[in-house]
């Protein structure tokens, strides 16, 4: 890579310099990414994870940031003249999948999401970049952050340190858009395993659900079970009377919108001879825009009512602001998918319109472009107890090349192409417009209908 060469030649020199130096670290990316795969935590309590990320990073001489919306790593790597800044995320968190073969035996948590891997992504481009000494090459500046929490997960203990003012968002993602930690960061990239076989060895999906997630409790009043359930009022009754009634909802929602509301009961009564009188219900409600999502949540919150009418119970509906629909920037997605298919060939390559799931990457999206494919490597559905590695290669480090060229193909040549994508993106939001949009979504509902009165 010489002065003299022309910019389309530096820039192919550049990458394959790159793609040898993931090469000659695969031996060492995939022990990272088994040994954070062997050691699950849960979203904002992810201590082990974040501790070895920072000693990866700080092992390359950079000089990680810590502790950021709890558990979140930071560094930077600064190119040779002034452009935009690239984040490249990888997410720290596990979840609950108890009955897969890795779960942890005391927490449940299990890697059933290839969080492993978009770290072990973080760590390989992070490696190329300094070896290569690629940062001479480039106009701006490179990010990588450790994302807590991304899951949105154990509710209950999340909202208890939201109450203490340790959080106030519940995702990692957004409660680092709270913090600031974006402020200066342009554009922000990462890539997510996927089981699927038709997803490929990559993918992209151009849309992702977005949702609202709700706690609700059904409050009765105790009696014994046998001899006097009369006098009770029975708080499982209303919960399932609740559930019946949004399944009843399901042929109102329009295909085009993917909806989707899944609750699940966390507690469903103390004792088997007392009536149930303290009845906890968890769901998301989830939707492909915002119309969607606004809609399917109120005809939730009216069946929710409408089971604690039905028994004379008490409903007492948190609603919580959850992630935004994720529209990946177009522009960037072509450049990855040049990448991607270098790599792989395109036959290799898929393309879906939508996807029923949820990432706080939206939230992201509609502040700054976001580019969010997937990558293959794995076998089984995500989150369930089949999700196995089977191609670590594939898993951990064509990811890498994959984003360290598109890295090169955005702030190589004075960072023409990034600041093509910034010229032509238009954000939903500013920061301050997105945080109060989302504050705005929180609310607390409590409706009697006779259990209270009665007492």
């Amino acid at each position: 890579m010489t002065a003299a060469q022309p910019a389309s030649e530096a820039r192919a020199a550049l990458k394959t310099a790159l793609g040898d130096a993931l090469d000659r670290a695969a031996d060492d990316l995939i022990r990272f990414g088994d040994d954070i795969f062997a050691h699950p935590e849960v979203g904002f309590r992810e201590e082990r994870t974040a501790t070895l990320a920072g000693e990866w990073l700080r092992a390359l001489g950079l000089h990680p940031e810590e502790g950021l919306a709890l558990t979140g790593v930071k560094a930077r790597l600064k190119g040779s003249r002034p452009g935009p800044t690239i984040c490249v995320m990888g997410e720290l968190d596990g979840l609950p999948v108890p009955d897969h073969p890795a779960a942890d035996p005391a927490t449940g948590v299990a890697h059933a999401c290839g969080h492993n891997a978009q770290l072990t992504h973080l760590i390989g481009v992070a490696r190329a970049l300094v070896e290569t000494d690629a940062a001479a090459h480039l106009a701006g500046e490179v990010v990588f952050l450790a994302v807590p929490a991304e899951e949105y997960v154990d509710l209950e203990w999340r909202a208890e340190q939201a109450r203490a003012g340790r959080l106030e968002f519940l995702g990692g993602k957004p409660e680092m858009l709270r913090l600031g930690v974006f402020d200066d960061v342009d554009l922000a990239m990462m890539v997510h395993a996927v089981g699927r076989p038709e997803a490929g060895p990559f993918s992209i999906s151009w849309l992702y659900n977005g949702l609202v997630a709700k706690r609700v409790c059904f409050i009765g009043r105790s009696a014994h079970a046998g001899a006097a359930p009369h006098a009770g009022v029975n708080a499982l009754n209303a919960a399932t009377l609740a559930m019946q009634a949004i399944a009843m909802q399901r042929e109102t929602f329009r295909d085009e919108d993917h909806v989707r509301v899944h609750p699940i009961l966390t507690r469903g009564g103390n004792a088997i001879n007392v009536v149930p009188a303290d009845v906890r219900l968890e769901t998301f409600v989830r939707g492909a825009t915002y119309g969607a999502i606004a809609d399917a949540d109120a005809k939730v919150d009216r069946a929710l009512r409408a089971g604690a009418m039905a028994v004379g119970a008490t409903v007492d509906i948190e609603t919580l602001p959850g992630y935004l629909p994720l529209n990946v920037e177009p522009q960037l997605g072509a450049i990855f998918r040049q990448n991607a298919v270098a790599l792989v060939g395109e036959a290799a390559w898929r393309e879906t319109p939508s996807i029923g799931a949820s990432t706080d990457a939206g939230d992201l999206a509609h502040v700054l472009p976001v580019v969010h494919p997937s990558h293959g490597g794995y076998t089984g559905n995500n989150h369930s107890p089949e999700w196995s590695l089977v191609d670590p290669h594939l898993a951990y480090v064509s990811p890498a090349k994959a984003l360290a060229w598109t890295i090169v193909d955005l702030l190589g040549n004075d960072a023409a192409e990034a600041q093509r994508v910034l010229a032509n993106f238009r954000p939903t939001f500013s920061r301050d417009e997105y945080l109060a949009h989302m504050r705005g979504l929180a609310r607390h509902e409590r409706t009697a209908y006779g259990a209270d009165r009665a007492q």
